[in-house]
């Protein structure tokens, strides 16, 4: 089985949701047990209600536990020339001649809208282990992209 990759925060991160969600489930129970007080659960709306809940809370509470039993921490790099997790790069996307800056982290905290990029992701993927100057071409699913590492910051 392939290991996650956790920085320190995502390992705090993802402790704290697994908690919050065992927390929730004590809540889910006590709603299915009053909503089984209103009688006929065939046609029990909050019953069927709490139960898809409790059904969707399980879930995540088997995902995390999955991680949390099988992850691999990452440490900080010591050598700031060389993209590695937690790298704050500035890159050129050499098609539109567009700068910004992604930070490449784990797949735990990736968000592409604030341009936190998987390092497991096509462009994170391609940018791991390269140095200011580089070019790469990652395979996106918008087609080919092309980009610069003007600087790491």
């Amino acid at each position: 089985m392939k290991k996650t990759l956790l920085t320190e925060s995502a390992l705090v991160k993802l402790q704290q949701e697994y908690d919050e969600l065992i927390e929730k489930r004590h809540q889910i129970s006590e709603e299915i047990k009053r909503a089984r007080g209103f009688g006929d659960l065939s046609e029990n709306a909050e019953y069927h209600a709490a139960r898809e809940a409790q059904s969707h809370n399980e879930t995540d509470i088997l995902k995390i536990k999955e991680i949390l039993e099988s992850y691999e921490l990452v440490k900080e790099s010591t050598d700031k020339n060389i993209i590695n997790i937690n790298s704050k790069v500035k890159v050129k996307f050499l098609d539109t001649n567009d700068v910004e800056i992604i930070d490449i982290v784990t797949k735990i905290e990736a968000d592409p809208l604030n341009n936190k990029i998987s390092n497991e992701s096509p462009i994170g993927s391609v940018l791991m282990g390269k140095k200011k100057g580089n070019k790469v071409e990652a395979i996106a699913p918008n087609g080919v992209v092309q980009l610069e590492i003007v600087d790491i910051l």
